[in-house]
């Protein structure tokens, strides 16, 4: 085992390495599974994750964020001067959502620890390098309140080399327009108008609460542990559909978003039901890259304080 520093998110394993004059540089995703036990045998250091981010935060949380991260470092390696150390204990998390393709999460993250990141511009930017256009459309266009490209220069100029945009010929909207018309795009956005809908009262039924009433003493680690692995399967089952809806009398290019009924399913009523729509901003530029497309796929992202975030294909 030759490697300096390893991250655990969730079951994926990044690298990292530092110079002799103490730079940082990350190697990649590991490919081989790594074992805990093998590591600390070999005099590593395991260090926990900032809580800034905590996957107890979320009802739902998908398979490749649900996790707490963990810094391996290597014995012989020195990670004591504190901008190195706070960067490693906040980029677990970052590198999760990129490598799950969640860009809300992904600016999000960025966005609360910014000034983290931004110590080691390059080897933030080069981390979020193949998602970066698709964290800007997520986080200036996905939200009610918007992010100004302008003040996030790091991720906005890796995005504009991305876009290929000129803001002498063309808007941002005009570009991100061109880029979806262009390329396959995995997005996470959050929906709007889910009150209206009641999914906020509909998301962690009564029959998943009164789940945990059941534990037994006797095996109390060995039940909770498959009460969790029932609501997560069970969250991540539920049908999701992202599509036009071109009927629509108040937006022509509104998408509407339809998620079973948590509660009918589990009683044997399965359907689909309407829980939001992608913003308005967000929708525009979609339906008027893609004008034909009329299905956007779609599956559950989290869930997490009235607000659902699904993934879509455009």
């Amino acid at each position: 085992m030759d490697k300096q520093i390893l991250i655990k998110a969730a079951e994926a394993w990044f690298e990292f390495s530092k110079s002799r004059t103490g730079q940082i540089d990350f190697v990649g995703k590991v490919a081989e599974t790594l074992g805990e036990d093998e590591l600390l045998k070999g005099d590593y250091q395991k260090i926990a994750s900032s809580a800034y981010f905590t996957p107890s935060y979320y009802i739902y949380l998908q398979e490749g964020e649900n996790a707490n991260p963990f810094v391996y470092v290597a014995g012989d390696v020195d990670v004591s001067d504190s901008d190195t150390f706070d960067f490693l204990v906040h980029i677990g998390p970052l590198l999760a959502a990129v490598d799950t393709k969640d860009s809300l999460l992904a600016g999000e993250l960025y966005l609360r620890r910014r000034s983290v990141f931004e110590k080691f511009p390059q080897l933030s930017s080069f981390i979020m390098e193949d998602l970066c256009a698709e964290i800007l459309f997520s986080l200036c266009y996905g939200e009610m309140q918007n992010v100004e490209p302008d003040s996030i220069p790091l991720l906005f100029n890796s995005a504009k080399k991305k876009l290929n945009f000129d803001s002498s010929r063309e808007t941002l909207d005009q570009a991100f327009m061109r880029y979806l018309k262009d390329n396959a795009v995995t997005l996470t956005l959050p929906l709007v108008g889910t009150s209206f809908y009641n999914w906020e009262d509909e998301m962690c039924p009564y029959v998943l609460e009164k789940l945990c009433d059941n534990l037994s003493a006797e095996n109390l680690l060995g039940d909770a542990g498959k009460i969790r692995r029932a609501k997560h399967d069970f969250y991540q089952s539920l049908e999701c559909a992202v599509q036009a809806e071109p009927y629509n009398p108040h937006d022509r290019n509104a998408i509407i978003v339809c998620i079973e009924n948590p509660e009918a399913k589990i009683s044997g009523n399965p359907g689909l039901e309407k829980a939001g729509h992608i913003r308005a901003l967000a929708a525009k530029i979609i339906r008027e890259a893609k004008p034909k497309k009329m299905s956007y796929g779609g599956h559950l992202a989290s869930l997490a304080d009235g607000q659902i975030i699904v993934e879509l294909k455009v």
